[in-house]
């Protein structure tokens, strides 16, 4: 016996194990930052990339495509620009430079 789903459960269910992935990786985090401010080095790591691929594979099955872009959601994607692009980079050179400056004069 064959039968049709409708074409929403299937990217309705990954997208579901997505979220519940972000929630996670929050979760995550904030436990960390409640652990390293008792003083602790430890952390609680979570799973980079995950629930922002379940994201975007369950908009890319889903009949409206544009609900892909909800993968930018996941922080990690975030986190991995701000590492490539190195943001920041500017306020280090013109402290670098002031003391250069510094030592000059």
């Amino acid at each position: 016996m064959w039968f049709k789903m409708h074409p929403w459960v299937f990217p309705a269910i990954i997208g579901g194990i997505g979220f519940l992935y972000l929630i996670l990786n929050i979760a995550a985090i904030i436990e960390t930052k409640k652990i390293q401010s008792k003083g602790s080095d430890h952390h609680i790591s979570g799973i980079p990339f995950l629930g922002g691929i379940h994201l975007f594979i369950a908009g890319i099955i889903s009949p409206i495509k544009w609900l892909a872009i909800l993968c930018v959601l996941d922080f990690t994607f975030w986190w991995f620009l701000y590492g490539i692009f190195d943001i920041g980079v500017k306020d280090d050179v013109e402290s670098e430079i002031e003391q250069k400056e510094d030592i000059i004069k």
